[in-house]
């Protein structure tokens, strides 16, 4: 019976030490998996707030290169109990290379940003660019380069020149137009080119009369920066555009800005249609959700000539087109009408409908010729041309040069009111009677500068909704921050210069500055604007500055001289000259180091 109890004892014993050894296994492992857990939620919260701290980094980097504060290339910040080492890159003037690395309790997180300056770059390949009212060059005044450079010339209209007006590079007159189909009413957005299956949408529009396409307007602004885009016009079936192309564009994305504006698109080679048959104008986009277009619409469907759809991709087996609520802004422009080339000198080649009583050095590309100007290209002896003389050929029946973008859309000009408004606003006139910097700002009123040989330093942007007058040796430049950029001073009314206003870019070789007016003051009528009813009146020389004038005339002196003019019209006194530098076709325009940066890309590596 000993025996026996014993044995019960020891088995009650081995079992009691048995369930002892499994509870104490296992509040060891919960011991283990608690202090697990316990050691990754703690990495876990020190990883979060060493990606918070680098993100910190990130953003204080930003906002001492937005805010001109002065950043080294590597410095260190505490965030809180975490830390942040900041590395700045600068692979080029315009971009910042930003590196931010997070540190929590020997945690690291890695970000990097990349920022860039916002530029608008518009080309300038011409001394003279002008738009659908031409160009008046009285008798001696000229359009030459410098350098060795042509100073070629492109005008939307007829070029009305005197005795001894001279252009000593191409000269291209485009064929004239007359703007045809509209639809402005805008109270709301059609997004496109950002989620399927809304990717390439259609307007459809019937024209008035028989005659070619020579352009089209868009009413539009991007999100980010999608790439160009192919325009289409295609032909109807049945209701929604089919696939047969009549011609083709580009939308230029530096034409695009994230304000809404018209942008323009022109046709190398216009299309012919057919009055009160129906066309679609197509955009076709691209997939992308943070890259993407916003097209101005109608939602009350106004416009009665056509409709809107999209579909995700308008060459696709059988594409499905759906009906948008609303009417897409657009502006069509039908072509057909002569313009000429009259009573001027040219050195290059000449590119006309019409040529009357000039002198061409080169060739001459023509629908019309009167028989002094061909005697002219047909003769061995040209004393008014450069050597070798020899004869130009010449090419009748040669099609009319297509019109020309102007290098600055509304859009663009939009944008840079923005950017300036974006600085702050000074209320009434600002009277400049001392040197001063200033930018990016807006001037709600005109600016004056008439004070003896005061200097205006732009360092951002100017939007002045007044007139700016200089006169008196006052000067305006783009501050040295610029660099190799160049700056903008953007006027709704009318610019007057005398009495030896001075421009300047920043200092750098290829860094201008432009005086853009926005004026509708085009010599046709009086209002509120300079003399001859001007945009710009411009009476003395202002080598390193860019006039622009979309809307209106610019009236050049005699004797003055200026880099380049951009206007719908552009009158040269006699002896004024426009000296044109190949540098200005690179011009990049810039609002300003302060303020003008934007995040291009934002991302943990590593």
């Amino acid at each position: 019976m000993e025996i026996f109890f014993n044995q019960k004892g020891f088995a009650a014993f081995f079992i009691t030490i048995l369930v002892l050894a499994v509870i104490f296994g296992i509040a060891i492992s919960l011991t283990v998996l608690i202090l697990g857990q316990e050691r990754i939620s703690r990495n876990t919260i020190s990883s979060t707030q060493s990606y918070f701290a680098a993100e910190a980094g990130i953003e204080d980097a930003i906002l001492r290169i937005q805010n001109l504060m002065g950043i080294i290339s590597n410095y260190t910040i505490s965030v809180g109990s975490a830390s942040v080492e900041v590395l700045v890159d600068e692979p080029n003037q315009n971009t910042r290379i930003i590196t931010a690395i997070g540190n929590k309790s020997n945690i690291f997180r890695k970000l990097e940003s990349r920022v860039n300056i916002k530029t608008i770059n518009p080309n300038f390949f011409y001394g003279a660019q002008a738009g659908i009212l031409g160009i008046v060059m009285e008798n001696n005044s000229r359009i030459e380069g410098t350098g060795g450079v042509a100073g070629n010339v492109y005008s939307n209209g007829p070029i009305d020149g005197d005795s001894g007006a001279t252009i000593t590079g191409n000269v291209f007159v485009a064929t004239g137009m007359s703007e045809d189909q509209t639809h402005t009413v805008y109270n709301s957005d059609q997004i496109f080119g950002q989620v399927n299956p809304v990717i390439d949408v259609a307007q459809s529009f019937k024209p008035s009369v028989t005659n070619s396409l020579v352009k089209v307007s868009v009413y539009i602004k991007k999100v980010g920066n999608p790439d160009d885009r192919q325009v289409r016009i295609l032909t109807d079936s049945a209701g929604s555009p089919s696939k047969t192309v009549l011609a083709t564009a580009i939308l230029r994305k530096n034409l695009v800005g994230a304000s809404f504006g018209w942008v323009d698109i022109v046709f190398s080679s216009p299309p012919n249609l057919t009055q009160n048959t129906s066309y679609w104008l197509t955009v076709d986009a691209s997939r992308d959700k943070d890259n993407y277009w916003v097209w101005g619409k109608d939602q009350n469907q106004g416009y009665g000539n056509g409709v809107a759809k999209y579909t995700q991709d308008w060459n696709a087996g059988s594409p499905v087109w759906t009906t948008i609520v609303g009417d897409l802004n657009f502006k069509t422009y039908m072509g057909g009408q002569a313009t000429f080339l009259k009573d001027v000198i040219v050195l290059g080649d000449a590119h006309a409908n019409t040529i009357i009583n000039s002198q061409i050095c080169g060739d001459a590309y023509y629908q019309t010729i009167d028989a002094s100007s061909l005697n002219f290209l047909n003769s061995p002896s040209k004393p008014t041309c450069p050597e070798p003389l020899t004869p130009g050929t010449a090419y009748p029946g040669s099609s009319d040069p297509p019109l020309q973008n102007m290098p600055i859309s509304d859009s663009n000009i939009n944008q840079w009111k923005s950017d300036a408004t974006a600085g702050g606003t000074i209320s009434g006139d600002f009277i400049v009677d001392s040197n001063i910097s200033l930018g990016p700002q807006k001037i709600d009123g005109n600016l004056i500068m008439a004070s003896n040989n005061k200097i205006l330093t732009v360092t951002g942007t100017i939007y002045v909704t007044g007139y700016l007058d200089i006169s008196n040796g006052s000067a305006i430049r783009c501050s040295p921050v610029y660099g190799l950029n160049s700056c903008v001073v953007v006027v709704d009314k009318w610019v007057h210069i005398t009495n030896n206003g001075i421009f300047q870019g920043s200092g750098e070789l290829g860094s201008y500055i432009m005086i853009l007016s926005i004026s509708n003051c085009d010599g046709t009528a009086p209002g509120d604007c300079t003399h001859h009813n001007a945009a710009m009146d411009l009476h003395n020389n202002a080598s390193g500055a860019i006039f622009y004038a979309n809307d209106g005339l610019i009236y050049l002196h005699n004797g003055v001289e200026v880099s380049e003019l951009t206007a719908k019209k552009i009158y040269l006194n006699q002896g004024a000259t426009i000296r044109y530098e190949q540098g200005l076709a690179n011009a990049g325009f810039s609002s300003g180091p302060g303020g003008s940066w934007e995040v291009a890309s934002w991302k943990e590596i590593e």
